[in-house]
């Protein structure tokens, strides 16, 4: 039954873009973004966080897919589908008390669009 609620959610929220290196994107604006998640703000268990809003609107080039990922202060390694690194998107930490440590922002493909790279 999981592997059937997966293709119909696929379907229906269209989140199976299967990006690369080098596609241009456009992050969706918040009212989207914040329609995909879920009680906990997040989706499939990635939040969308505070430092996020300000990208929403922009166009990017994806840097890289993200398959798994450490968990911090856990130290141990989850797998993680569908999500991508942006070029030049990190967070700020405006919103974590100031922090600067300039890390990587994980966006599900579910928040964003592909770009023709001709528009």
């Amino acid at each position: 039954m999981k592997f059937i609620e997966r293709i119909l959610h696929k379907l229906r929220n269209g989140t199976e873009l299967n990006l690369h290196p080098g596609e241009i994107v456009e992050v969706k604006s918040v009212p989207k973004i914040l329609a995909t998640l879920d009680e906990n703000g997040t989706l499939e268990g990635l939040p969308f966080i505070p430092e996020m809003r300000k990208y929403c609107g922009k166009r990017f080039k994806v840097l890289k897919r993200v398959n798994k990922i450490i968990v911090e202060g856990i130290g141990i390694i989850r797998r993680i589908r569908r999500t991508v690194i942006l070029k030049d998107v990190v967070c700020t930490g405006e919103f974590h008390g100031g922090c600067q440590r300039s890390c990587l922002l994980l966006w599900k493909e579910a928040w964003l669009k592909r770009v023709d790279s001709e528009e």
